[in-house]
């Protein structure tokens, strides 16, 4: 509290305007499929998997829990129920610096393990196409 206390806070967007964009695409998308599904945004990935109790060691479930704690999915699609259902990760014009490639690839590998579908989207992506594939994923038995 006390160097929160010290300085002024103000607010920040939460996405950028192509991310946005994918949002209002998802919205659409999940509508149109119905079920009670909900879109979320930045959402940890670690709030929405864990390791299985009965895999690995104690300290290899703590080491790959860390790994994937402070990872966000861009959005993320949940049942009536709140569990995950989608993934989805935006490859935007300035996605492919620094180690953005192995942090993907984590959040991939631990999506895939985890049971929930993962899609990822170019930054030049055309709109009806993305929308045809989202509901792909999001028709009913799939």
């Amino acid at each position: 509290m006390e160097y929160v206390s010290r300085v002024e806070f103000e607010p920040r967007r939460l996405l950028n305007r192509s991310e946005y964009g994918i949002l209002r695409i998802l919205e659409k998308v999940v509508r149109e499929t119905g079920g009670g599904r909900r879109v979320m945004a930045q959402t940890s990935l670690g709030e929405v998997i864990g390791t299985r109790s009965a895999s690995g060691t104690e300290e290899a479930r703590d080491l790959a829990f860390r790994s994937i704690n402070s990872k966000r999915l861009d959005f993320l699609v949940i049942n009536r129920s709140g569990m995950p259902v989608l993934a989805v990760e935006y490859q935007g014009h300035g996605h492919y610096q620094n180690n953005a490639f192995m942090r993907d690839a984590v959040k991939r590998e631990a999506v895939r393990k985890a049971g929930i579908r993962f899609v990822e989207i170019p930054a030049e992506y055309d709109e009806a196409v993305l929308e045809n594939q989202l509901r792909s994923e999001l028709r009913p038995g799939s």
